[in-house]
């Protein structure tokens, strides 16, 4: 799967500050609707839309994007959360709006394939 590749070339850093440093753009992820503690006011933008209209206004080629995903149990820190551009959210149901991890990763870095060019796999199969 190629993962091995991936991790022997990981950078580890110290601290989210110097995670992001060199980034343009960074989005947090979470969930809007927290049924398990007060969250700070942001407003939250569904990751396909967000990234399709970073494509449309062309800043794809320039984008140095940097997505932060908080635990499975808590979720992203508040102060994490304000080292963030734009907080990310995907659309659940309101009255259980919890993704695994993994899950969210998955769906979050599909809207960003499709959003900037990705394609069906199928061919013209599907």
């Amino acid at each position: 799967s190629g993962a091995n590749e991936v991790l022997k070339n990981a950078n580890i850093f110290t601290s989210l500050e110097e995670a992001v440093a060199d980034r343009n753009v960074v989005c947090g992820t979470g969930m809007p609707f927290d049924m398990f503690r007060k969250r700070l006011e942001r407003d939250y933008i569904e990751p396909r839309v967000f990234f399709e209209k970073m494509a449309d206004e062309g800043r794809d080629d320039e984008l140095r994007l940097a997505l932060i995903f908080g635990s499975e149990q808590t979720g992203i820190e508040e102060s994490d959360m304000e080292k963030c551009n734009v907080m990310l959210g995907i659309p659940t149901n309101p009255t259980f709006g919890s993704l695994n991890l993994a899950s969210a990763v998955q769906l979050i870095a599909y809207d960003l394939r499709m959003a900037i060019g990705g394609h069906n796999s199928y061919g013209d199969i599907c």
